[in-house]
């Protein structure tokens, strides 16, 4: 498994390479051994042609995912935030994911978190999925609000412990309404 979250306000966790090579980073170690082969073959070779320190390119960032999923037999990604990287960028990440699902040898399963937007959609329209929309968790939300609404009362955190019944019900119904599914 391999996961990243992504961040619209840092550079480097809404860039479709920071993002893949991440994933590699995650995928390429292990412990006791180090490295898996595919990730130090292509060092190897960029090694013997001068290029060390030089960043992979998202063509290459690919195909290596694609040689260690193949090790694997079944790989997860999981990709929190997926809007959060920029709408121009972010076609060449779906695309890339797209390909090493289709080209691995083994079984690739994305787990992404993202607001339904369309490119995002499109780009997997074709592979089995499950969405969920905000509703579907609005009773889990209540439990949530409610557990931690008292919890707070309860340690005395809020109002030293003080709160009236109907203040705790507008307190609860003010953060499940802003919650908005999250």
């Amino acid at each position: 498994m391999a996961y990243f979250y992504c961040n619209r306000a840092e550079e480097n966790r809404r860039n479709p390479s920071s993002i893949l090579n991440t994933l590699i980073q995650q995928l390429a170690q292990t412990e006791p051994e180090g490295l898996l082969k595919p990730a130090v073959d292509i060092y190897q070779a960029r090694v013997n042609v001068g290029q060390r320190s030089s960043g992979l390119s998202l063509a290459d960032s690919q195909e290596l995912l694609v040689q260690l999923t193949d090790i694997y037999p079944r790989t997860t990604i999981c990709i929190d935030a997926l809007d959060e990287v920029e709408h121009q960028t972010r076609i060449d990440l779906l695309k890339s994911l797209r390909h090493v699902i289709e080209r691995s040898k083994n079984l690739v399963k994305i787990f992404a978190t993202a607001r339904m937007d369309p490119d995002i959609l499109l780009q997997f329209e074709k592979f089995p999925k499950i969405e969920l929309q905000p509703d579907d968790n609005v009773s889990d939300i209540h439990k949530f609000v409610e557990a931690k609404v008292q919890s707070v009362i309860d340690d005395k955190q809020l109002l030293h412990g003080e709160v009236p019944d109907d203040l705790k019900v507008k307190i609860c119904d003010a953060l499940r309404m802003r919650s908005k599914g999250m």
